[in-house]
């Protein structure tokens, strides 16, 4: 029968905006149609919840959880959700429209494929898987029926509809009793406690590999949940158990992340899809591995008798056992011995027994029930909860102790390397994660933060210290140098560089996360004046306020009058009124000069240059001894120096006095 227009929905719009064209799947919880966007003009796909499962409340909210968490997700190798809305009591989800046809439908078509062409299919799948648990979210639902491709080759990963934030697993979606997810790909730990972490959808990926690699799964069954104990209780076996000459690396893809324990696993698709391209580039492209004819995988058949599950959600019979269910764990006889629900048909109904028959009979039936309710509490117990370990409180004490403790509950000591604020002394346990008092499966990672001390302090007394001191006692408090400000402030009598006053005072509370002021006595910055005359450095320094000193140096290389250096330098800091000393140069330093008169003329020349002067001779009426000469004592070299001569060395001044006479 046609069921595109024997459809309700085919032809009606949806939320006055989603023309339904016709229907293309339909799933365990929902059913998809090809819709036509009236707003934007564009074809997408409508994925419409089943009208029984909208009536629950639990489900409607995990319907809208797939459009908040998948529409988060922006990656190539993901189906988008554009969409989520509720019209005419319909619940649905406008998605991207995907053209093409089923990793399943490929898998049907080919059998199986080569190694090469299962990594690539892998690869494109564990990218997106990647992407969901970078961001926070697992898929839970990963499988070939899960899985696009494009009519151009291109990969893509559908159906998050089991998909939950991590962060938001104990809102109590579950229901208690119910198992979610497609029995052949489900990890043990799902099975087992129904949780499901990044390292469940490894497993699925695992699954599915080795689909890919044999054309067959694992684990077969009468029953999912003949299926299910098969995850929990046997291994996955090698691909090349059936593939004689896979390559070992291939072997190895499947088994690491098909452990049954998950520590043991590769802990997201991310390090999965390393380990993938890992064996992909060391793979020859022409490899023929894995093509030799298959060897059937024969199921097994130690399950046989387990009540078929009831199947809240999902198919039922011939074709559907790859559907994804919801189903109650009670009444599927996974509430302790695994067999309930089974009635005594044996054919010898008609057998009639006499009354002492039937007491013993009864009798024994009463003893054998007493017993197994014991091992069934006994195992309820085990599983769940005598299984588990608490989380102790470390608290304040040494990360040694802590770890001695940490493993003695048979938990995993992890140290971290961030460092948190806690009124427990720094270097001891701030806190646990998770915290003190949880309860863990056995090997569960316990991750201590140790304290960098409390993040409020008291301000010490820094009035009085050198800005320098200050600042380094303030780091030892642990305040970062940019949460310390220093400001300048104008102060008399207090030395420059010296603080003043802090903000917070001395003795209030501080925060190690806000802003410290330290307010340090103002400076002034001495300006350079070597080389300038001392008149203009004099009045350039005592403009700012300094007091003056002079000491003179004599100097071949600079000017009388200049100054030649000064202390302090130009750029140090120093308060009003300080000294600043300039050396000014007095010129050259002096040479003895010699003494020359009632010498001849040419001797006296001499002896003047030979000292270093210049000589100038003034001679009266011819006069050839020196009677007076312009400098006598001591002068700088070069200094020209007058020498006069006359007649025999005669005094004209003499002669005139005794002219006066």
């Amino acid at each position: 029968m046609d069921m595109t227009t024997s459809d309700p929905l085919v032809g009606t719009t949806l939320d006055r905006r989603y023309f339904v064209e016709s229907r293309i799947a339909g799933g365990g919880m929902a059913t998809v149609y090809v819709a036509h966007d009236l707003r934007l003009d564009r074809r997408l796909a409508l994925k419409v919840m089943h009208p029984s499962l909208a009536q629950d409340p639990t489900f409607v909210q995990r319907f809208i959880n797939e459009a908040h968490s998948v529409a988060k997700l922006s990656h190539p190798n993901v189906v988008q959700v554009f969409d989520q809305g509720e019209d005419q009591g319909h619940v649905f989800l406008a998605m991207e429209y995907v053209p093409g046809r089923t990793l399943r439908d490929l898998l049907k078509a080919q059998g199986r494929l080569a190694p090469r062409d299962a990594l690539n299919v892998m690869a494109s799948v564990l990218a997106a898987l990647g992407a969901a648990h970078q961001a926070g979210m697992v898929h839970r639902d990963v499988k070939p029926e899960n899985v696009l491709i494009t009519e151009d080759g291109r990969v893509k990963v559908a159906d998050f509809g089991l998909a939950r934030a991590v962060e938001q697993s104990n809102q109590g979606l579950t229901r208690t009793g119910t198992l979610m997810g497609t029995a052949a790909y489900l990890a043990p730990e799902q099975i087992e406690r129904g949780t499901a972490d990044a390292r469940s959808d490894v497993y699925a990926a695992g699954i599915m590999l080795y689909e890919l690699l044999t054309g067959g799964q694992p684990h077969t069954g009468e029953t999912p949940i003949a299926i299910a104990y098969q995850h929990v209780n046997e291994d996955v076996p090698r691909p090349s158990h059936f593939l004689p000459g896979l390559p070992p690396e291939v072997d190895g893809l499947v088994t690491k992340a098909t452990e049954r324990d998950p520590r043991y696993r590769l802990g997201n698709a991310g390090q999965y899809l390393a380990k993938v391209l890992e064996v992909l580039n060391v793979l020859p492209a022409s490899s023929t591995a894995g093509r030799a004819p298959l060897t059937p995988v024969t199921p097994t058949a130690a399950t046989s008798s387990v009540t078929a599950p009831q199947l809240i959600a999902g198919g039922a019979g011939p074709g559907t056992e790859n559907a994804t269910m919801i189903v109650d764990m009670n009444s599927a006889g996974l509430d302790g011995d695994g067999y309930d629900g089974y009635d005594d048909d044996d054919g010898y109904d008609d057998y009639r027994s006499g009354p002492d028959d039937r007491r013993r009979r009864n009798l024994l039936i009463g003893i054998g029930a007493a017993v197994l309710a014991v091992i069934v509490l006994g195992s309820g117990w085990w599983f769940l909860s005598g299984r588990y370990a608490d989380v102790p409180d470390v608290v304040g004490s040494a990360p040694e102790a802590a770890r001695e403790l940490i493993r003695s509950e048979g938990l995993v000591y992890v140290l971290s390397d961030e460092t948190v604020y806690s009124d427990v002394e720094a270097g001891a346990v701030a806190e646990t994660d998770p915290a003190a008092g949880e309860s863990l499966s056995p090997d569960a990672e316990v991750t201590v933060h140790l304290s960098k001390g409390p993040q409020k302090v008291s301000m010490p007394d820094l009035e009085g210290e050198d800005s320098a001191n200050a600042l380094k006692q303030m780091e030892d408090l642990g305040f970062a140098p940019e949460n310390v400000v220093q400001k300048e402030v104008d102060a008399e009598d207090v030395e420059p560089g010296t603080v003043v006053s802090t903000d917070p005072a001395a003795g209030e509370e501080a925060d190690r996360e806000g802003t410290v002021t330290i307010s340090v006595s103002r400076s002034i910055s001495v300006p350079p004046v070597v080389g300038q005359d001392l008149e203009g450095a004099r009045t350039a320094l005592q403009d700012l306020g300094l007091t003056v000193e002079v000491v003179e140096q004599e100097s071949e290389d600079v000017a009388e009058g200049k100054v030649i250096q000064q202390s302090p330098d130009s750029g140090a800091g120093v308060g009003a009124g300080d000294t600043v000393t300039l050396t000014v140069s007095t010129g050259p330093p002096g040479v003895a000069i010699p003494d020359v008169v009632d010498m001849k003329v040419k001797d006296a020349r001499k002896a003047l240059e030979e000292a270093g002067f210049k000589v100038k001779v003034e001679k009266l009426f011819g006069g050839d001894v020196v009677t007076h000469q312009s400098h006598t004592g001591k002068a700088p070299k070069k200094t020209e120096i007058t020498i006069t001569a006359t007649p025999g060395g005669i005094d004209l001044g003499d002669f005139g006095d005794r002219g006066d006479d």
